[in-house]
């Protein structure tokens, strides 16, 4: 990773079994007894089971991807000491008049947008955070939608800096794949900051990850975010 790994820790709970997914901190590390490097305190974390006789995405019994249950239940919690702003169910109405362009939200209704689940946080650090997630019938349907959504700037912020961070993110089993940080380098009413925004897609669902801070926080949070929201999905 760019600039630092995320613990995953896989524990038996119950009659099934779930993945604790959490970033311990650095001085909790042999030899990395430093200050903090920026990196959120999560609670313990754990990547919620399908509902009884359904198949978890990554199966091979799960032809489509598909996250069955609550989709609320998939969103990263907020770290420790982060003040939660948005949460559950985001209406698909208000994101649609959110992108203005007269061709994207007919597309997405054509590719069967089903819902969006949101959570979004302000940390003491100042950065706001917002994870959206989109899903769609099936993975076909969201990856029609992924390459759209990578492309579409919101429009508050300004010029995107050249040569966006390549953030490597887990996917099934032991791939990874790169997901591209478009960092905005300033953001409409809110002078000194910049707004990063991340798109990758797990399965039937297209995730957003979204962050506004000022200047002098780095890219490291928005980083473990992502990171962590991708193993939640898995």
């Amino acid at each position: 990773m760019r600039y630092g790994s995320a613990l995953v820790v896989a524990a038996a709970v119950a009659a099934g079994t779930a993945y604790g997914v959490t970033v311990p901190q650095r001085t909790d590390v042999p030899f990395l007894a430093t200050p903090s490097d920026g990196r959120y305190d999560f609670p313990a974390l754990a990547r919620p089971l399908p509902p009884v006789g359904k198949p978890a995405p990554g199966d091979d019994a799960n032809a489509g991807q598909v996250h069955y249950g609550d989709l609320r239940r998939y969103l990263l919690p907020a770290p420790k000491g982060a003040v939660v702003k948005e949460d559950g169910w985001e209406p698909v109405t208000d994101f649609m008049s959110a992108i203005q362009s007269p061709v994207m939200p007919g597309r997405f209704y054509d590719a069967g947008l089903r819902r969006i689940a949101w959570r979004g946080w302000t940390t003491p650090d100042g950065q706001h955070t917002v994870v959206e997630l989109l899903q769609f019938p099936d993975h076909d349907a969201a990856f029609t939608s992924e390459d759209v959504l990578k492309t579409w700037a919101p429009p508050k912020v300004g010029k995107r800096e050249d040569g966006p961070p390549i953030v490597t993110v887990p996917a099934f089993g032991d791939l990874t794949q790169e997901v591209a940080m478009r960092k905005f380098d300033e953001v409409e009413g809110l002078p000194g900051q910049v707004e990063r925004r991340a798109v990758f897609r797990d399965g039937d669902v297209v995730a957003i990850v979204t962050t506004t801070a000022p200047k002098l926080v780095g890219d490291l949070p928005t980083d473990q975010v992502l990171l962590l929201q991708a193993e939640m999905l898995r």
